[in-house]
């Protein structure tokens, strides 16, 4: 066992490795940008969409001996070629995610048919998503999401939807419009887009036109918004309504919301916005409103035209049914989820938990007997703990900023890091419980500590240097990592898409690993014995190898399920 280690690590490092099997190094476009020099004349490989033969911003050419497939617009394309003054000319171009539809311009209430093509690597399950045509609110007017089975090389799949209706009701006017397409997969995400183009149809002109003239002529304008609020209490339901006084739809509305919400009295509190002003306009881009009429009830649920097609029973239903819902208490204060999981407090409280381990306090007992013995003052220990533990936090978040960017900076690694994670974790819990076995049938734990490191600990201890006891703490922390470093893969995984908060996250936890050794190590140096520290340790030892393994594979099992 004690070589398991080793192997362990030349395996960790050998998938590491298989990243840079291909002659071309894979970069981003920021990078490339900002530092061209650095990769003038080199291969490298890029992502990005096309767009008038360009991926943001670096012209793509073709070299001699490009192969692949040339498209100018839309193309979520892999390029592979040579990188000089601001251009790449390319040996290669693979498309992996195209949105394609049948002509460009289309006109309101046509049928319009989306085809998307995803080349996948490898065989798998995910997501695919078109939207797009977002109104004045920024709401996506087209919207379809579908799981799929991906085979690998090519996929297709076929979209059909009706394009909205150019109309103050749906806050859309004709121009050009963007189609995003989405996929989903193994923690990675593809996008791309195409552009078209939406029209008004002759009728539609015509409708509108009617509509106008008669809302108009009718004197069907809606009050202010402030000309209707009846707030009364705190706890009452808030109601707010919007609306486009030129719309004929919203006027028919209205009179429903506002008998429905006086006949709750206090209980509920209506105000009305005005989508041409700017506060209106603000509210539903905020609430991304697919049109006006709509209703939106305590900021959360949604009525809107489209959920009862102009039927106003209907309507008081739906709104009755959700004031009703939203004057009920909330039974759930939170959603379920890696936001929960995730976040300073329960790592440092992992990192705390992880510092209670056999290793760590075998090696500070040990150290703290060595310091008495040579110097008798506790003050020694203190300085000497303080510093080794010192080397652990450093090392560690040294080491974990280095791999998390490693991480996230390799496309390749994404789709793959997960499953290796949850190979090591899996392996180092069974070597947990194997250790636990170990020690009730052995004196010596199955965790090998090199004797050289031993008597190099002992050597920089009685000397009292504390350089060299920082020295120690971070040779330790790399050597007894399968020992006290189990968890920080997870930690890894966690924070890996953590937008910039990882090296929080990570120090966070390398302070409660160390916590633990700083507090044992202030109560040796305040009066409590070494002794009653290695005793506990080799009392309890079997029962935290046995507890700590359980929990690694059982955190083994919860990522390769997704559920953490």
């Amino acid at each position: 066992m004690k070589y398991a280690i080793i192997l362990l690590l030349l395996l960790l490092f050998a998938s590491f490795g298989c990243i840079d099997s291909s002659p071309y190094k894979e970069t981003d476009i920021p990078e490339l940008l900002e530092t061209p020099a650095d990769y003038r004349g080199k291969q490298v490989l890029v992502n990005g969409v096309l767009e008038n033969g360009m991926i943001q911003g670096i012209r793509i050419l073709k070299s001699e001996n490009f192969t692949g497939e040339y498209r100018h617009d839309g193309v979520l394309a892999s390029v592979y070629g040579m990188f000089e003054n601001g251009t790449i000319v390319a040996d290669s171009i693979e498309p992996v995610l195209v949105i394609s539809t049948e002509r460009y311009v289309y006109y309101s209430n046509d049928t319009l048919e989306v085809w998307v093509e995803f080349v996948s690597t490898k065989d798998g399950k995910g997501r695919v998503e078109v939207a797009g045509i977002n109104n004045l609110f920024g709401r996506p007017l087209v919207t379809e999401t579908r799981d799929m089975i991906v085979s690998k090389g090519s996929n297709y799949f076929d979209f059909v939807f009706k394009t909205p209706s150019c109309e103050e009701c749906s806050a859309l006017e004709p121009g050009e419009y963007t189609l995003n397409a989405t996929v989903t997969m193994d923690g990675r995400e593809f996008s791309t887009y195409k552009k078209l183009s939406l029209e008004r149809s002759g009728t539609n002109v015509t409708e509108e036109h009617t509509e106008k003239i008669e809302s108009t002529e009718a004197g069907e304008t809606q009050p202010e918004p402030e000309a209707l609020k009846t707030g009364i209490n705190e706890s009452a339901v808030i109601v707010e309504y919007f609306y486009d006084p030129a719309c004929q739809k919203c006027a028919k509305a209205l009179p429903v919301i506002d008998n429905v919400v006086n006949s709750y009295g206090g209980g509920a509190s209506f105000s009305q916005h005005n989508v041409l002003t700017d506060e209106g306009l603000g509210l539903a881009r905020k609430y991304k409103l697919p049109g006006v009429p709509s209703v939106v009830i305590n900021g959360k649920q949604l009525i809107a035209y489209v959920d009862y097609g102009g039927d106003t029973g209907k309507l008081e239903e739906l709104l009755r049914k959700a004031i009703d819902e939203a004057s009920t208490p909330e039974t759930s204060a939170t959603v379920a989820g890696r936001d929960m999981i995730l976040s300073v407090p329960s790592v440092f409280v992992v990192g705390f938990l992880a510092g209670f381990n056999p290793c760590l306090l075998a090696i500070l007992a040990f150290i703290a007997s060595v310091t008495l013995a040579t110097t008798g003052k506790r003050r020694n220990v203190l300085l000497i703990v303080a510093m080794f533990s010192l080397g652990i936090f450093v090392t560690y978040l040294i080491v974990g900023i280095g791999l998390l960017g490693i991480i996230q900076h390799s496309a390749a690694l994404q789709g793959t890091i997960t499953n290796i994670i949850v190979a090591v974790v899996g392996l180092l819990g069974i070597w947990h419980v194997y250790d636990a076995y170990h020690l009730t049938k052995n004196r010596d734990s199955s965790f090998y500590t090199p004797k050289a490191f031993v008597r190099l600990t002992e050597k920089v201890t009685g000397k009292v240097s504390l350089p060299a006891a920082f020295f120690i703490g971070a040779l330790f922390s790399l050597i007894k990592a399968p020992c006290v470093g189990a968890v920080y893969f997870v930690i890894l995984d966690m924070v890996r898409n953590g937008d910039g908060q990882g090296m929080m996250y990570l120090a966070a936890y390398n302070l409660g690993v160390v916590l633990p050794v700083l507090i044992i190590g202030g109560g040796i140096a305040f009066g409590l014995n070494p002794d009653k520290v290695e005793s506990f340790r080799k009392e309890k030892r079997a029962v935290m190898r046995l507890v700590t393994g359980i929990t690694l594979i059982v955190i083994a099992g919860l990522m390769y399920a997704g559920v953490i």
